[in-house]
């Protein structure tokens, strides 16, 4: 089998290609954050009430849960967005890239609508980055490199080494390598700031940080895997303990 980044881009008569995320995952998605949402709305009803009701420590204490909820569902919002707004059509000289700001919950990029030429790409860059939070968690992110130099952030795979891995991120990548007939550079693997819950204080280092030496990866590698086993394991007690009770 021959190596996609040497094969030629496709015949101008190639039919176009649109990836998209999955309507699964997109449904899913869709799903958690209306249910965050309503939790969310139910917590600060609860607390205007215990107001009305003169019970100011308990009113302070579920106001303040409700806005760490409003938190987790503005974090799962942008996520959703992404999943709807993600788009990368490949033309048979030519890609459209439709890139909604949410493709990254760490990194943050600008939302992107570009048309490029396979021509003008010079390559596929990946990296493996790890953010410790409670546990590591293990992402794999895209940038696509042009020849004038510039970067694109594209996306990212999130969750690895855990039974919620996905591949999309990659599967896209290869289809876009493959039809543009650039090669993919493994730049190895960074660690970045985890911040709280990976959720705020996060920070992702420079793209041109040098890799972490291979036995920092391994050990790593090590606690995002046990990190998924715990996230297992205590999804499968919550069902059990209501199951029960």
């Amino acid at each position: 089998m021959s190596d996609p980044s040497t094969n030629p881009p496709a015949a101008p008569d190639a039919a176009p290609t649109v990836l998209r995320v999955p309507a699964a995952a997109r449904a899913l998605s869709l799903v958690a954050t209306a249910v965050l949402g309503m939790v969310t709305l139910g917590m600060l009803g609860f607390a205007v009430i215990l107001v009305f009701v003169r019970a100011w420590g308990l009113a302070a204490v579920v106001g303040a849960l409700a806005c760490f909820m409003a938190g987790l569902t503005g974090y799962t919002l942008r996520d959703l967005r992404a999943k709807l707004g993600l788009r990368v059509t490949l033309l048979p000289d030519r890609m459209v890239l439709d890139l909604p700001g949410g493709r990254s919950l760490i990194h943050r990029p600008s939302a992107q609508h570009l048309t490029v030429r396979y021509a003008d790409v010079d390559a596929i860059e990946t990296r493996l980055e790890a953010y410790s939070s409670l546990g590591t968690a293990l992402q794999r992110a895209y940038v696509l490199v042009l020849r004038t130099g510039e970067h694109i952030f594209l996306f990212e795979d999130r969750a690895l080494a855990t039974a919620f891995q996905s591949t999309l991120a990659a599967d896209i990548a290869a289809a876009v390598r493959a039809r543009a007939g650039v090669p993919l550079r493994d730049l190895g693997m960074v660690e970045g700031r985890g911040g709280f819950l990976a959720v705020w204080g996060t920070h992702a280092p420079d793209w041109a940080a040098p890799s972490l030496p291979w036995a920092q990866q391994l050990r790593i590698w090590r606690h995002a895997g046990t990190t998924g086993t715990l996230v297992v394991v205590v999804i499968f007690f919550a069902f059990a303990s209501r199951a029960l009770f």
